[in-house]
């Protein structure tokens, strides 16, 4: 009796796994939608429109790319957690997933809970820049005036509990200095304020960086990143001038929501590394300032967890909210 249950279980298993893998095979038969939590021209939104485009031309099917808006990529990211595990909703997500996760708790979406970590397709960072008529010309005269004048300099973000806030406070931790933070509402009126003199510093992405250098309308004093970016050689990197381990390099990447069957999130993994690198979208990627660097879904899991612990604790310490 054992003997025959034991084997009617095997066979159970047996159907199922046929089952998934015939799933896999079909997959997909219709539409599948790309959510990015962003606006359009970002990062993650030319990342998930080149392999959307790619994607189409394999499966014969469309997909869709939706920019769903708010809370710093929150509430993209919890549709992707609600919608169907089926493989038809996937997530183009960036590291701000990390720094939200804080901010705003909730027991109905958990990010680390439900979602899926597929693919970090690459990486970007982030430049510290002055106005051009600042009187600092080099990382180093930044910061120790920094540290004899603590809370006198003040330091633009993006937003209360943006990553450009995040990276503030933690570059603070690091290098032992204090600025009076101001939050702006976006990027675009920090640097205008900053072209202005309103404000001291703000840190740019370094691949959007360069037209403001060309114009001189600001200066660049390092690349807040381990080692100089491939778009922007004459900036000095942040370790080369005495500031190790600092780094602003943030991530895109894909993410499903929790429970989608291995065949399809398999096929998915496959399918959209292919897809990120083909050279096309490598070319497309890196005239955008995008480092592609794809990982296994285990490792997205741990550079995931890892960020969720280290901004954690630069939250809790400065208090950091989610600007209202």
């Amino acid at each position: 009796m054992l003997v025959r249950s034991f084997l009617k279980f095997v066979v159970l298993l047996s159907c199922l796994a046929a089952v998934g893998t015939s799933a896999a095979m079909e997959y997909p038969t219709k539409a599948v939608r790309f959510v990015v939590p962003f606006t359009q021209g970002t990062g993650p939104d030319r990342l998930a429109r080149l392999v959307a485009e790619e994607l189409s031309k394999n499966w014969k099917v469309p997909v869709v790319v939706e920019n769903r808006l708010g809370a710093s990529g929150h509430v993209g990211a919890q549709a992707v957690a609600q919608s169907p595990a089926d493989g038809y909703t996937v997530g183009v997500m960036a590291t701000n997933i990390s720094v939200t996760a804080h901010l705003m708790k909730s027991d109905a979406f958990v990010p680390m809970r439900d979602l899926q970590p597929l693919m970090i397709a690459g990486y970007g960072d982030m430049t510290l820049v002055v106005s051009a008529k600042s009187r600092f010309n080099t990382l180093t005269e930044f910061l120790d005036y920094a540290r004899s004048h603590r809370g006198q300099l003040a330091f633009a973000s993006a937003g209360m509990g943006s990553p450009s806030h995040i990276f503030l406070a933690q570059m603070q931790q690091m290098t032992g200095t204090e600025f009076l933070h101001v939050p702006y509402k976006g990027t675009a009126p920090a640097v205008t304020d900053l072209i202005g003199g309103q404000v001291d510093a703000f840190f740019v992405a370094t691949h959007t960086v360069q037209p403001y250098l060309a114009s001189g309308q600001l200066k660049a004093l390092g690349v807040a990143a381990p080692q100089r970016n491939s778009h922007a050689p004459d900036i000095p990197s942040f370790a080369e001038q005495g500031v190790p381990g600092f780094s602003t390099e943030a991530w895109y990447g894909f993410m499903l929501p929790a429970g989608v069957p291995a065949p399809i999130a398999e096929k998915l993994y496959r399918d959209i590394r292919a897809s990120v690198e083909q050279e096309y979208v490598r070319t497309q990627l890196d005239k955008f300032g995008l480092t592609v660097r794809p990982s296994t879904p285990a490792e997205m899991r741990a550079v995931v967890d890892r960020e969720f612990r280290s901004y954690g604790d630069v939250i809790a310490k400065y208090n950091i909210k989610m600007q209202e």
